[in-house]
C-alpha cells in the first residue's frame, strides 16, 4: 500500500505523488482527498469507510492523505512494508503565509483528541514560550485559547488560518482583547510571539 499526500488544496499535488495516484490501480480517500486528486485518478477511486482498517486493503492500493501523510494524517496507519509520500501540509503553508520557520513551532493537536489533554499540551508548551500552531476541534479552538492565555495572563496574538490553498483563504490575526474568529470548520490556529510581527494583517 502507498499513503500520499495530496495537499491541502486545489493545484498542490506534486508531480511523484501525481505520477503513484495516475500509475495506481485503484485509490482510496477521503471525499476531499479524492476532489483534490481528481484531476490525476485514472482508475476506480473509493470513499474510505473505516480508517482503522487501512491494513486490509490491497497492498496495490493508493490511499490519498490531505495534506501530509504524517502531520496528523494517515501515515500513522502504515504498516512495514507500506510506502508514504509527503504532501504540502497546513503547517507548512500556514508558516509560508506567516513567514514562520517551522523549527519555531511547537504542534498540538486537539482535532478529535481529549480536549482536556489538549489544554494541557496547550498550556505546557505556550508557558514554555513556544510558537503553537494547533489543529483545533469544535470542542478546542479559538475561544478554548482564549481561555487559556487570559488564566495564564500571557497576551500573544493568535492567527486564525481558514481554507488555505483555497481560492477563499483567509487569514486574520487578533490578541488576546480582540482575538480572530472562524467562519468555517476547515481552520488551523498559530499562537504566539513568533507572530509579532504580522499583527497588522
Amino acid at each position: 500500500m502507498k499513503i500520499v499526500g495530496v495537499g491541502i488544496g486545489p493545484g498542490m499535488v506534486t508531480p511523484e505523488v501525481a505520477g503513484v495516484i495516475q500509475d495506481a490501480g485503484l485509490v482510496y480517500g477521503s471525499p476531499r482527498a479524492l476532489e483534490l486528486a481528481a484531476e490525476h485518478i485514472t482508475c476506480e477511486a473509493r470513499t474510505i469507510e473505516d480508517y482503522s482498517r487501512l491494513h486490509e486493503l490491497p497492498p496495490e492500493a493508493v490511499v490519498l492523505s490531505t495534506g501530509d501523510p504524517n502531520l496528523s494524517g494517515l501515515g500513522k496507519y502504515a504498516g512495514p512494508s507500506d510506502v508514504v509520500i509527503p504532501g504540502i501540509s497546513s503547517l507548512q503553508t500556514a508558516c509560508a503565509r506567516m513567514k514562520i520557520d517551522q523549527t519555531m513551532i511547537v504542534v498540538v493537536n486537539a482535532h478529535g483528541r481529549n480536549p482536556t489533554s489538549a489544554a494541557v499540551k496547550f498550556r505546557l508548551a505556550i508557558t514554555s514560550g513556544s510558537t503553537i500552531f494547533l489543529f483545533p476541534d469544535p470542542n478546542f479552538g479559538v475561544d478554548e485559547v482564549v481561555s487559556i492565555l487570559e488564566s495564564i495572563r500571557l497576551d500573544v496574538p493568535i492567527a486564525v488560518l481558514e481554507k488555505l490553498g483555497y481560492p477563499d483563504e483567509h487569514i486574520e490575526v487578533g490578541t488576546l482583547e480582540n482575538p480572530p474568529s472562524a467562519a468555517s470548520q476547515l481552520y488551523c490556529m498559530i499562537v504566539g510571539s513568533a507572530l509579532e510581527n504580522d499583527l497588522n494583517i
